[in-house]
Parts: C-alpha cells; structure tokens; sequence
C-alpha cells in the first residue's frame, strides 16, 4: 500500500477538493462517457470523490478499496449527501469476480490494466502524466507513480487498442497556516531535512487569502484518460 488513509489525508484530499474541484471536473470529462451502461466499479477507490460526482451519470455505482479507514469516510460522505447508487467495499482488486459494464481505475494500478478487461465492457483509467510542480520536493519521492506515456507505451507493445484524451486540471493544496503546510509537506515527504522543507515552503508557498484558506501549493495536474473495450 503506497498511500495512507488517515484523518489528515482525508482533510487535505477534500480541502483540495472544495478548493479546486478536481475531481467534479474528472467527473466531468468521464460522465458522458457512460451514457451506453448502468453499472460501474470503481476499483482502488480511496474515499471516491470521482464516484460522488459519477453518481450523477450512471445507475449503479461499486466501490472498492483495500483501506478500511477510507470505504468508512466514503461510506460517511454517502449518507451525508443522502445518495443511495453507491456501494462501498473493503477489498482486495486482486479478488474480484463480479462483472460490471464500465470498470473505472483512476491513479491506481495502471500498470495492470488488462487483468480487469475479462470483468467489464469497457475499462476507463485515468492515468497523471509528468507535472512540472509537485506538492513536495520531487527527490523525497517513495516510489515512482506510472505514468501516461508509460501506460500508452505498454497498451501499443501488447496490441491493445485504446482511444486517450488528455488534459489538465488544477489539483493544488490550499492550507489555513503555514504550520499545516509544513506537516502537509513533511507527510508527503519522509525524511525530509529542515533545510530542504523551509526552501521548499519559501519557494512553492502562495498567500491567497480566499476563504477559510489563507495559504496554498499551486499544482497544474496533467491527466490521460484511456478507454480501452472490455471483453465482456
């Protein structure tokens, strides 16, 4: 497991939300998408955002993730905007047998996208690209997120069709103090030394002053969106 769900993550994932509206506008681009199908699986779903707004576009939506702590804060946001088209599920991706007519991955496990072809007629993953500005210094990096490209260049080496759309969309993180910055920055980035966090929050840092927010991490987010037919 690369990323931790916890009552910060949470926080900064809708702060980010409500400031940007990032995921409305994946939603957005998706939701015409699935004009043909009622039901859609939204595997490694972490507290499904995207499926919050999905909602508004198809029948029935199942969502699962291997993390107890996020499918119960999705579980909450459900009840709260009273949405009754959404299942989540605490579970493994590896042990799906349903079928669904679109299966939906977005900034997860795209690596291995054919293995899930055999459970829908249509698979949508969302894919981020190389951003020239991240939230954290890029050589505290854990581990090395796959990209785009890289996924394009593995669906034309195994002869896999696909159709790609792509774009960016904003996906910063806005902040109420510069102390939330810091413990932002040092979450994302283990280790991180004194010296390389202050540079980092010196340079990267912009006053905003727009609502509750006064402090934010600017982040242009370029995505690829693939649509590749299942084999339903």
């Amino acid at each position: 497991m690369n990323f931790e769900w916890n009552e910060n993550t949470v926080r900064w994932y809708e702060d980010a939300e409500r400031h940007t509206g990032f995921f409305k506008n994946i939603a957005e681009l998706v939701g015409p998408k699935l004009a043909e199908y009622s039901t859609l699986c939204d595997i490694g779903c972490g507290i499904g955002m995207v499926d919050l707004e999905l909602s508004r576009y198809i029948d029935r939506i199942t969502c699962i993730d291997i993390h107890p702590y996020a499918i119960e804060t999705l579980k909450k946001s459900i009840q709260t905007r009273n949405l009754t088209n959404i299942t989540p599920l605490t579970m493994d991706c590896n042990s799906i047998e349903e079928c669904w007519d679109v299966i939906f991955i977005s900034f997860f496990g795209s690596r291995e996208l054919e293995q899930f072809l055999s459970h829908c007629k249509k698979l949508i993953a969302v894919v981020g690209r190389k951003s020239q500005a991240e939230l954290y210094p890029e050589k505290y990096r854990r581990f090395q997120k796959n990209t785009a490209k890289e996924v394009e260049e593995g669906l034309i080496r195994k002869g896999i069709p696909y159709s790609l759309t792509e774009t960016v969309f904003e996906f910063g993180q806005p902040f109420r103090s510069e102390e939330e910055a810091r413990n932002f920055v040092r979450t994302q980035s283990h280790n991180i030394s004194p010296h390389d966090l202050e540079n980092f929050i010196t340079e990267r840092l912009v006053a905003i002053g727009k609502g509750e927010f006064s402090l934010y991490l600017p982040r242009q987010k370029p995505i690829g969106v693939f649509e590749i037919e299942g084999k339903l």
